[in-house]
């Protein structure tokens, strides 16, 4: 920009704001921009190399929330940076601490107090762990989930406490019935949307027989935040091998997303869950969300 142009555009400002103070004028604010938040996964290779510099460069895609896990979903798996380290940095790049992930390998309540001093507001349960202990992922018995169940209550009622929502994320096996019910329907049913929220993965709703659309507005309010990513189908049967960054692959999202906006204030999170670059994968997921909204 020339300093012409700079004076000129400082000139009317100045001008614009002295009207307006007058009462002659009234000087509209620019539209807020939608919440748009990247799940960590997605840049995991580059956040281990660099943490805060990729969360720059992730903020500067137009990014709003960053989720991070609160503790490993295995002991065996080294632990990242402490939470509220990585609040701090997401915070000097310009984001918003978003959804907060629960791990299994520290106590529900250490994770819950955690969240809160950090200035989270949801807790996603990534999935329920008798989907992978059975000889098959994503198989058990109507028994064996059932036999579950009443932890997920004890977890809510722990993130209640803590001034938290606790929010279930559905896999393809949520949306498989087990005795002529679904795992997600059973929750549904179990616990008021107070205690139990969801948070609906597009692509795994699809992938699980499902309209991802129809899915939200089923649940409404309850659907407290979402994972934006999607389906490549002719990349072939497998189910993981087929999942791609937002406008890579089968889902419509530039038609989903205006739709999903007008249903639901839960944020997307851009989720690429092992893309061979992941700032490249979350910038095309951004600029997709962004067009689909108008603000690219």
């Amino acid at each position: 920009m020339t300093s012409l142009t700079r004076r000129n555009l400082l000139r009317s400002g100045a001008a614009s704001a002295t009207l307006a103070a007058a009462g002659c004028v009234t000087v509209a604010s620019p539209p807020a921009r939608k919440s748009l938040g990247l799940a960590p996964i997605t840049v995991s290779k580059e956040l281990a190399k660099d943490y805060a510099g990729t969360l720059r460069k992730v903020g500067a895609m137009g990014y709003t929330h960053f989720g991070f896990a609160l503790a490993q979903m295995d002991p065996r798996i080294p632990p990242g940076p402490p939470a509220r380290d990585i609040a701090s940095m997401v915070r000097d790049a310009g984001m918003q601490v978003g959804v907060v992930r629960y791990g299994l390998a520290r106590p529900g309540e250490e994770q819950f107090a955690e969240a809160a001093a950090i200035g989270a507001s949801i807790v996603a349960y990534t999935a329920a762990p008798v989907f992978f202990q059975g000889g098959k992922l994503g198989t058990t018995t109507r028994a064996a989930f059932d036999a579950w169940l009443p932890e997920l209550g004890k977890l809510a009622q722990q993130a209640r406490a803590a001034g938290l929502r606790l929010a279930f994320h559905n896999h393809f096996w949520d949306h498989h019935p087990l005795d002529g019910e679904t795992p997600l329907e059973i929750i549904a049913r179990t616990y008021s949307p107070a205690d139990v929220a969801f948070e609906i993965d597009l692509a795994w709703a699809k992938l699980g027989g499902r309209d991802p659309l129809a899915l939200v507005e089923k649940y409404g309010s309850r659907v407290v935040s979402m994972h934006f990513k999607d389906v490549a189908a002719a990349r072939g049967p497998d189910m993981f091998s087929q999942l791609v960054a937002p406008g890579e692959g089968d889902l419509d999202y530039a038609t989903l997303v205006p739709k999903l906006d007008a249903l639901t204030d839960g944020v997307g999170y851009v989720e690429v869950d092992n893309p061979a670059d992941g700032l490249a994968a979350a910038e095309t997921g951004a600029r997709t969300i962004l067009a689909a909204r108008g603000e690219s």
